[in-house]
């Protein structure tokens, strides 16, 4: 079984059609409802995707309600931003020169040895020197391959 951590960057694209990624974020989300991997997910995840969409035209109860159905995703263990978390993010961000929502979900996939998806460029270059990062697109591309 599949061990991920998905950044919030692919929920908000697969909620908004225009946003950039949407169609390969979409397909990922597809294949995560489909085959059902392992999530490991920080609270945070709420937060920013709430956010992100609000701040982005999505009505206020719309917004809310698509971050907290993140939580009810097949598999999903929602990691709480503890102290100990937050002392690995920050070790995490200060020695990898991550942002910090960047840092807490490269702890979080740490933390669990799970792959990092995200369409954050710079999340995929640095937080590869933690874990395994792909962006949607090339996650289900290696997957094709793993199946091939």
């Amino acid at each position: 079984m599949r061990l991920l951590t998905i950044d919030s960057s692919v929920f908000v694209s697969a909620a908004r059609p225009r946003e950039p990624g949407n169609p390969e974020s979409t397909a990922f989300l597809a294949w995560v409802r489909t085959e059902r991997p392992r999530l490991f997910l920080p609270t945070l995840v709420m937060v920013e995707v709430a956010s992100a969409l609000r701040r982005s035209g999505s009505a206020p109860g719309l917004a809310r309600q698509y971050a907290l159905a993140i939580g009810q995703l097949p598999n999903v263990l929602l990691v709480a931003l503890d102290e100990g978390l937050a002392r690995q993010s920050a070790a995490l961000g200060s020695r990898h020169g991550l942002r910090g929502a960047d840092a807490v979900f490269s702890a979080t996939a740490a933390l669990f040895a799970a792959e990092l998806v995200t369409l954050d460029r710079e999340q995929v270059q640095r937080g590869a020197r933690i874990v395994q990062t792909f962006s949607p697109a090339a996650f289900l591309a290696s997957k094709r391959e793993n199946d091939a």
